[in-house]
């Protein structure tokens, strides 16, 4: 389905979601969405297979990593959906959970919390743009921790586990989108790699989790077109490739993947919009969502159209807009049962970027000037690669 404006929707019948289930299945483990539809040689890359490894790096688009693969080879490589937004607390939580984020209710970066009565930075538990807070404390007491992947595996007595950064195992997705994992934490590449290794000689069968997040952080700093982006990935591809050539088992499957891709912003195009603003009179509440992907929360849903006008009117040609409920309706945030409090989080209007354009909101007048960005619906956004090793 399209948006419209270069925009499309995420494909759910191929999505992150779907793979998910297409890994449990393999543990005989029924999940509530269909299986990724894969064909002829991906097929069998799952036999005698005990483990599977997903190794997540956030912010590699399918895009820019065949750019980069022409330089490293990898061959078995299939174009997977990511979610909307296409950010990392609604993809990433997919993944670890299995659901839409219709369904897991993590919807973006900054989300209207009725529980708290605030906006909240969901990674984080703070206010945005403000370090530290109460909120974290409260928000653990208040949010129930989500039924994920690792529960059903638990339940069918298989192994579950995490492998991310040390300083961001106990953050407050990680909280919420972690229970029941055997979570280890790691510092540097070299301790990622030896820890893996370690662990892929125990005897286990079931599913590990690899979180690898520096490389959406640099993105952020210098853009998905760096130079400096791109040694990046190439650097971890490298160091994964050799890895697997030299490390991994026969009885294990090794997935490289990632939550969403990303976009270069020029200054020109990154828009930063005041508190004092005019459009603010029409809110309750300062938005929600991402740079590329905003959420409004109106004094009174009339004021949809004033809010619409103000950015046609100021931001020509930058975005487009549609009612919460056209984009739930749309499928945007993908199939099955709405998580309750979708609506509150979401409010009542949504703006999506067009081509390189953002808004970056001043919460605490302290925000950067982001070169990378993503949570919009190009196809640079939404699609991943997803890559079947096996030895």
């Amino acid at each position: 389905m399209s948006v419209g404006d270069g925009l499309i929707s995420p494909q759910y019948d191929s999505s992150i979601v779907n793979l998910v289930s297409t890994f449990l299945k393999h543990f005989a483990i029924q999940s509530n969405h269909p299986e990724y539809p894969l064909e002829g040689n991906f097929e069998g890359f799952f036999h005698n297979v005990k483990k599977i490894v997903i190794f997540l790096i956030d912010g590699m688009g399918y895009n820019k990593f065949l750019k980069i693969n022409t330089n490293i080879g990898f061959r078995d490589i299939i174009k997977v959906s990511s979610v909307f937004p296409t950010t990392t607390v609604a993809a990433v939580t997919s993944w670890f959970t299995g659901k839409t984020p219709k369904e897991h209710g993590l919807l973006g970066y900054i989300l209207y919390l009725r529980e708290i009565g605030s906006i909240t930075n969901m990674i984080e538990f703070t206010y945005p743009g403000v370090e530290g807070g109460i909120f974290s404390g409260l928000i653990k007491k208040r949010l129930h921790r989500l039924d994920n992947v690792f529960d059903v595996l638990k339940d069918k007595g298989f192994y579950g586990g995490v492998l991310t950064h040390a300083n961001i195992s106990n953050s407050g997705l990680s909280y919420l989108i972690h229970k029941n994992a055997h979570v280890m934490g790691y510092y540097y590449m070299g301790d990622l790699l030896a820890t893996l290794k370690k662990k892929l000689v125990e005897d286990w069968q079931g599913i590990l989790y690899i979180y690898w997040g520096h490389l959406d952080g640099l993105g952020h700093k210098k853009g998905p077109d760096s130079e400096a982006y791109e040694m990046e990935m190439t650097r971890m591809l490298l160091e994964i490739k050799k890895f697997a050539e030299e490390h991994l088992p026969s009885d294990t499957l090794l997935v490289i993947t990632s939550d969403h891709g990303m976009v270069q912003i020029p200054s020109s195009t990154n828009y930063f919009l005041k508190p004092t603003d005019v459009f603010n009179r029409l809110l309750v509440s300062p938005p929600g969502g991402e740079m590329r992907m905003m959420y409004f929360y109106l004094v009174k849903k009339s004021n949809y159209e004033f809010l619409k006008n103000y950015f046609e009117e100021n931001y020509p040609l930058s975005c487009v807009f549609l009612t919460s409920r056209e984009a739930v309706d749309m499928g945007l945030f993908g199939p099955g049962r709405m998580h309750p409090e979708l609506y509150n989080r979401i409010g009542d209007a949504i703006m999506i970027t067009k081509a390189n354009n953002a808004f970056t909101y001043l919460y605490s007048g302290g925000e950067e000037r982001l070169s990378g960005m993503h949570g919009s619906l190009t196809e640079d956004e939404v699609f991943v690669p997803a890559v079947f090793i096996r030895t």
